[in-house]
């Protein structure tokens, strides 16, 4: 494995409050091993462009931020699904912080979704669930159409199409949450803002530690 060094004490403050204290051993060692494999496999396979010394302040640090700008996320039993899912991330995280969540991981690309089986069975993470499919059409499926009450999306499409993709997976009052830069949502808003059939909220712009940059969300609804 490759060794992942632990994270500093911004990170580690920032992780607490996101996480909180209940949880934040067992966060930091599931993520230390997940991290361990990642960076192993990434030498196979290409899964992250973010070295290993910024692991946590580029990663995890902004994945763990959903929990603290969607306080939904610490419902016991909420069901979620993270599209366009790549590595894990912030699937992987998100189940690690939250037991009680019910997380499905979903990528189109079958050697990460595998990757990502790999991780969870590795971690012993029961509450994360990787599946190989397109987001528009998993949703002809029963059992995940209009399935979920809240849609995570990080690094992947324009708002406007992630909407189209996810839409016949979020449950009635569900809401896709979409991980964006100030820059991101000042091109997306406009076209979210003024589409009568949405309800658009832009969030506060948050901090990452260590100089990682800032990170705000769009969480989308229809009306």
């Amino acid at each position: 494995m490759t060794p992942i060094p632990p994270p500093d004490d911004a990170e580690r403050a920032f992780l607490l409050d996101c996480v909180g204290p209940d949880h934040l051993e067992s966060f930091l060692a599931l993520c230390t091993k997940y991290g361990e494999f990642l960076y192993e496999t990434n030498e196979s396979l290409n899964l992250t462009a973010i070295p290993p010394d910024a692991f946590w302040s580029k990663h995890i640090c902004d994945c763990a931020l959903a929990l603290k700008a969607l306080p939904e996320l610490f419902a016991d039993g909420l069901r979620v699904a993270d599209v366009g899912c790549g590595a894990g991330l912030p699937a992987f995280p998100l189940a690690a912080a939250r037991p009680g969540l019910d997380v499905t991981a979903i990528d189109s690309r079958g050697k990460k979704i595998a990757f990502l089986e790999q991780a969870a069975s590795l971690c012993g993470l029961a509450n994360l669930h990787p599946v190989h499919a397109r987001a528009n059409e998993l949703a002809a499926q029963s059992r995940y159409r209009n399935a979920f009450r809240t849609i995570t999306a990080r690094a992947v499409a324009a708002s406007d199409s992630l909407v189209k993709e996810c839409r016949n997976l979020l449950a009635p009052r569900g809401c896709l949450c979409v991980f964006r830069t100030e820059s991101q949502a000042d091109d997306e808003w406009p076209a979210l803002s003024d589409d009568p059939r949405l309800r658009a909220v832009r969030t506060a712009q948050y901090e990452l530690p260590r100089g990682a940059g800032t990170r705000l969300f769009l969480q989308i609804a229809r009306s």
